[in-house]
């Protein structure tokens, strides 16, 4: 049986509650809105398949890529649309090529963040784009059986734990199966990112006085985390407000200042596991790892030209045959190189007002003030202020190597 002691021990992934014969385990949020298995002890038979299919409990071993490259698709509009280099989209369109189904995450109506899958190119146009935001996988992992079993090719877009989660609860694996999962930083509670869609959008609507209408009475259209109108590093978050009666159209763009994403930055807003993440150097076993290349602008600034450039990680022979490099423009990196800019093998350092702030997520008055303020003490302003101060005397590339040094130094 599943026993969660620590809210460290879970990363969400629901490959228990899936594989579960009896039905027994529901995901349940905490009070900081992050979904933990509880089972129901009466219809538990202790066959164990939950722990055995639990990624946390039964990590897999490091791993090292087959080859690294930075790379962009040649396709500029799908480059505009994605959040990095439109990486993804070249492996999911040889995949539905292929007559596959591609899995990946979505908005639903209501601003949730959920898996779902499409058979056409079209299709993949809803699963472009980050989205900061735990997602809800559901039945997922049966749906992606089912076709596996019916012979289907089938590709899984997912964070490493998610990956790592499907991966334990199929027990085996699927030649017609492609894993690509992405660096990830951390995940943020889908309480906190509704509190503060609804609070940013109200105060949008009141900025514009768009006759003092609620959250519930509009409509909101083309949400993005990462609009690249002022380039590939000055990104944010904008969408299209729809007024439901009069059909009023307002669009709104937050750039980095957007409290929601400076405090996911600056890993205020993480699920507790992110700190520590067990899926780090390649451990969740995918096929594809794609993620932004940060850094690239120093490491190889033949390769940046601010519209997005994506360091793509080729771990297997699998990956390595529907990676459409002849697509792209790239470059072969090294895996090491990635250190520098990326969470490739290390994860984030919690934040000092991460439990304050989840401690009055439900008796503050704004969320985004106390996004604000928790992301910002003095501390961080004076450590800011040197930094700055720093790097007018010395070169980028040097700065960013003695603070490579100095993370060796205080682990």
């Amino acid at each position: 049986m599943i026993r969660i002691r620590k809210s460290e021990d879970c990363c969400g992934c629901t490959a228990c509650e899936q594989i579960c014969p009896q039905q027994c385990i529901t995901l349940t949020p905490d009070d900081e809105g992050f979904f933990y298995p509880q089972v129901n002890l009466e219809n538990c038979i202790d066959c164990n398949l939950c722990e055995k299919a639990c990624p946390v409990i039964n990590q897999n071993k490091e791993r090292t890529p087959i080859e690294v490259y930075a790379a962009y698709n040649n396709n500029e509009e799908i480059r505009k649309k994605s959040s990095s280099g439109g990486i993804f989209s070249l492996i999911a369109e040889e995949v539905i090529n292929k007559k596959g189904i591609v899995f990946g995450v979505r908005f639903d109506e209501e601003l949730n963040v959920s898996f779902d899958y499409t058979e056409s190119i079209n299709g993949l146009n809803i699963f472009r784009g980050s989205k900061y935001v735990q997602a809800s996988l559901n039945n997922t992992y049966k749906q992606v059986l089912d076709f596996l079993k019916d012979g289907r090719l089938v590709l899984f877009t997912g964070t490493p734990c998610q990956i790592a989660g499907l991966k334990s609860f199929l027990k085996k694996d699927y030649s017609n199966l492609l894993l690509v999962d992405l660096i990830c930083e951390g995940v943020p509670s889908p309480k906190v990112w509704k509190k503060y869609i609804k609070e940013e959008i109200e105060k949008q609507l009141k900025k514009k006085d768009s006759k003092r209408k609620k959250f519930e009475e509009v409509i909101i259209k083309d949400l993005t985390f990462r609009d690249k109108t002022k380039g590939w590093k000055q990104h944010g978050i904008s969408f299209l407000i729809l007024d439901k009666s009069s059909k009023e159209q307002i669009p709104v763009s937050i750039y980095r200042d957007s409290a929601y994403l400076q405090a996911l930055f600056h890993y205020v807003i993480l699920r507790p596991i992110c700190y520590s993440c067990p899926f780090k150097k390649c451990k969740s076993h995918s096929d594809i790892t794609i993620a932004d290349y940060w850094g690239i602008n120093i490491l190889h600034p033949e390769m940046d030209d601010d519209k997005g450039t994506s360091m793509v990680f080729i771990n297997s022979e699998k990956g390595k045959l529907f990676f459409q490099i002849d697509k792209t423009v790239y470059l072969k990196t090294e895996y090491e190189e990635s250190f520098y800019h990326n969470n490739v093998v290390t994860s984030v350092k919690k934040h000092s007002n991460r439990d304050r702030f989840y401690s009055n997520i439900d008796n503050c008055k704004s969320i985004i003030k106390l996004l604000n303020s928790c992301t910002f003490p003095l501390s961080y302003k004076i450590k800011e202020l040197f930094k700055s101060t720093l790097s007018k005397y010395i070169s980028q590339k040097s700065y960013h190597k003695l603070e490579l040094v100095w993370r060796r130094v205080k682990k």
